[in-house]
């Protein structure tokens, strides 16, 4: 000590302080101005840096090196500039919406919202509904990235290479997409209505889609509620009463598009001491969106919860774009945009009022007409700034109970249930985000009769009487901006034995304690559950008693992963024996373009079909087909119970004639494919790189590994492939384990990272899901070191 003390008191030449002064500066200067990204063998970046600008920087420049073709095409929609380099007649589909517009729609839509001035206000907004400064930092770094990697001349994607709508991208074209994310449950399921509201007697010339008549039945597909519908999801979250080591563990399998800019990518994003976490994110925003932390660990599903209420308007007589509140006589405003196609110049007005645009919805028959127009209140539009700040919270969370309460403060999450777990060994469901105040009360009173009832009875799309200010939303306490529900309305719990949730309303996220008492737009209750809901509910109690066959019980890593592989089919569980011996007692069937075909063989291929969606399992995709093909309305012959709602309706309906018929067209339909009957997963359902199949595991009949192939029957756009081509399922999928010492995690990008069919990462993780292999997530630097990964790339930052 004395001798550091008299060293301590001997003084250096001032110029030497001064230079060691000025060293220290300067590299403190370069480490906060450098971003080092290190990939592990799977591909996925671990990303760097002292500050959010830095990080952004990164990032932007390693997702353009896997996916910037594809993100670049989505720059172009949301500028609305499709018809511009793709034609006005072409499709501009959004894969998770479910909905297929012409370029022309879309372009005119993004036009007006880019003509409101959205984004500049969004902006200019202090936080919570303005972007925070790390945000910004971060947003504005992701641009740069982008933008530099672009400029590096190291593109090699030719879908795009030296095409003319590829262009840096700017601050404000991300917070465009940030608007498309969280309207997808919203006003992008309706783009085509909402150009296609007109003034009565107004001459469309602006592609302005013609009106279709009325069909419930499509809207309640296109809105379903039920597990059943593709874009879905499951999540698991396990607290220490189920769990062997006492930790929480949680299983991420989120059933999303595989093509389009909804796909997820993988990367670790760190700030040291601020912000470290790893995951998945759709392409485009900046932040993990699904994944983990030191402490927790979350997922999303698809929800119930409606993101919109329908406004049905009493108009003015003699003036349709005026509409009374309370007798008084309101104004419409407009908005106009304009464009060059081809050699003219098209222009559209969007009308607005105070419940929100006017929009059509011609499945409902609801159209501006003389007497009545409609109106869509979106409760996310504008929303996007402020889900960015909670997906920033949400990884910075120490656990679950912090989770709730900063979905709780932003009240921002769009479309998703939320499924967590943390070290402490809590597990956390919650159905907590931007919903319209609209309670039953309000429902009841509001709920205009006639057409807009049956709309709620047929798709539960709520549509309230417009022409009375008392049924505006409500107005909780402590929300974030006005209309929307707060948390204390919102269901959610946490258990320390287990949550799930497959899409169906709240009800049964645990089934020993059900959520009840909330307002019909987030979900009803004693309703009939979907497969998966059914099956995920029956494994892990089944896994929790050890009777699965998988070792002793309750949860590891190994048995949670092994449960969800099993890909055993719920539906066929159910029926299949039922249908083995309908099919051999009858022989034959006649077809719905009224041919008689032989069912000889397809009897034996069913009674043969292991109920299972493995690559093996011959007979799986005939009968894949036949559930396909039959109707809904005439599968079951008991009825839902709501005191056994996981293990009812059950029986087959054999005395339906639909039943053979549709396995008659089932097999017509593989004749024509050149298929036999016993024809296996492996051998139909793929996903193609290059010039390679690969064959893809899971099910569409109730498999938890959901995998959507194309089977030409969906009217899903993004089901729009080859014959067994898969185009939508599970995706991101991850296994964690919170333990004190820090998250253990495996995972599978079942798609792999990148769009670009040069890159190495374009099928590597599609041939290891294939091959039911997973990747170690490494989370802390030891750990992928151990993983030896790719040598590290270091970006100095602007």
């Amino acid at each position: 000590m004395r001798s550091w003390m008299r060293c301590a008191r001997t003084r250096a030449p001032v110029g030497i302080v001064v230079a060691t002064i000025g060293l220290i500066a300067a590299s403190t200067a370069a480490a906060r101005s450098q971003v080092s990204i290190t990939r592990d063998r799977a591909g996925i970046p671990h990303i760097t840096a002292a500050n959010f600008r830095a990080l952004g920087y990164g990032e932007g420049y390693v997702f353009a090196q896997d996916n910037l073709c594809t993100f670049a095409e989505q720059i172009v929609t949301v500028n609305g500039q499709r018809s511009q380099y793709f034609g006005p007649n072409g499709l501009a589909v959004n894969y998770s919406a479910g909905a297929s517009n012409t370029n022309l729609q879309s372009d005119l839509y993004w036009r007006y919202v880019k003509a409101s001035g959205l984004i500049q206000r969004e902006l200019a907004t202090p936080p919570p509904n303005g972007p925070l400064p790390q945000i910004r930092d971060l947003y504005t770094g992701f641009a740069q990235g982008y933008n530099a990697y672009l400029r590096s001349g190291k593109l090699r994607d030719p879908r795009c290479k030296g095409k003319p709508w590829v262009r840096p991208i700017t601050l404000a074209d991300l917070f465009l997409r940030g608007e498309q994310i969280v309207t997808e449950a919203s006003a992008q399921q309706f783009i085509g209505g909402i150009v296609g509201a007109v003034p009565p007697g107004v001459t469309v010339t602006s592609g302005a889609a013609a009106r279709s008549p009325v069909d419930l039945g499509a809207l309640k597909a296109a809105l379903a509620d039920s597990s059943g519908a593709a874009e879905g999801s499951n999540g698991l979250g396990l607290g220490s009463r189920d769990t062997r080591s006492g930790h929480g563990m949680l299983l991420a399998n989120p059933h999303f598009p595989w093509r389009g800019t909804e796909r997820f990518w993988m990367a670790q994003l760190t700030v040291p001491g601020s912000y470290d976490v790893e995951g998945g994110t759709l392409e485009g925003f900046p932040l993990i969106g699904i994944g983990f932390n030191r402490h927790i660990a979350w997922t999303h599903t698809v929800s119930t919860s409606r993101r919109f209420v329908i406004y049905q308007l009493k108009l003015v007589p003699g003036d349709p774009m005026s509409y009374y509140v309370d007798g008084v006589p309101h104004r419409m405003t407009h908005i106009t945009v304009s464009m060059r196609v081809g050699g003219r110049r098209v222009s559209h007005t969007f009308y607005l009022t105070r419940w929100g645009m006017v929009f059509n919805l011609p499945e409902a028959g609801y159209s501006w007409t003389t007497n009545t127009a409609y109106a869509l209140y979106d409760a996310v539009a504008q929303a996007g700034p402020r889900a960015a700040n909670e997906f920033l919270r949400m990884g910075q969370a120490s656990s679950v109970k912090a989770l709730l309460a900063v979905e709780s403060r932003f009240l921002a999450i769009p479309t998703f249930n939320t499924i967590a777990a943390d070290d402490r060994g809590d597990a956390y469901y919650g159905d907590v985000g931007a919903v319209p105040n609209v309670s039953q009360a309000k429902l009841t009173a509001c709920l205009p009769a006639g057409i807009p009832t049956l709309v709620f009875d047929a798709a539960r799309v709520v549509t309230l009487d417009g022409s009375r200010s008392s049924c505006a939303p409500g107005n909780d306490p402590g929300t974030p901006v006005k209309g929307i529900f707060n948390a204390s309305h919102m269901p959610h719990l946490i258990r320390r034995d287990y949550v799930e949730n497959s899409n169906d309303p709240f009800w049964l996220a645990n089934p020993s304690a059900p959520l009840t008492g909330f307002s019909p737009i987030i979900g009803l209750t004693d309703e009939e559950q979907g497969l998966r809901t059914r099956e995920g509910n029956q494994m892990v109690a089944a896994r929790v008693a050890g009777t699965d066959g998988l070792g002793p019980a309750k949860f590891t890593i190994p048995t949670l992963q092994a449960m969800w592989q099993s890909d055993r089919s719920e539906l066929a569980e159910l029926v299949l024996p039922a249908l083995v011996a309908d099919c051999r007692a009858h022989g034959s069937a006649v077809a719905s373009n009224g041919q008689t075909v032989d069912l000889t063989a397809a009897c034996s291929a069913l009674a043969g079909y292991d109920g299972t969606g493995h690559l093996g399992a011959n007979g799986g995709w005939l009968f894949s087909e036949w559930y396909a093909r039959m109707p809904a309305s005439a599968l079951w012959a008991d009825s839902f119970d709501p005191s056994k709602p996981l293990t009812t309706p059950a029986v087959l309906n054999t005395s339906s004639p639909a039943t053979l018929r549709a396995l008659a067209d089932a097999v017509l339909a593989l004749r024509a494919h050149g298929l036999a009957p016993d024809a296996s997963y492996g051998q139909v359902q793929h996903a193609t790189r290059g010039r390679i199949k690969i064959p893809i595991p899971g099910c569409d009949t109730g498999c938890f590994n959901a995998i959507y192939a194309a089977d030409g029957l969906s009217t899903d756009p993004s089901s729009e492939a080859p014959y067994g081509e898969v185009y939508t399922g599970s995706s991101l999928v991850m296994t964690t384990e919170l333990r004190p010492s820090g998250p253990v995690s495996q995972g599978i990008l079942t798609y792999s990272q990148a769009t670009d069919p040069t890159s190495r990462w374009f099928a590597n993780m599609t041939r290891l899901y294939s091959e039911r292999r997973w990747v170690t997530l490494a989370y802390t630097p030891a750990e992928l070191r151990r993983g030896r990964p790719l040598p590290p790339l270091v970006l100095t930052v602007p």
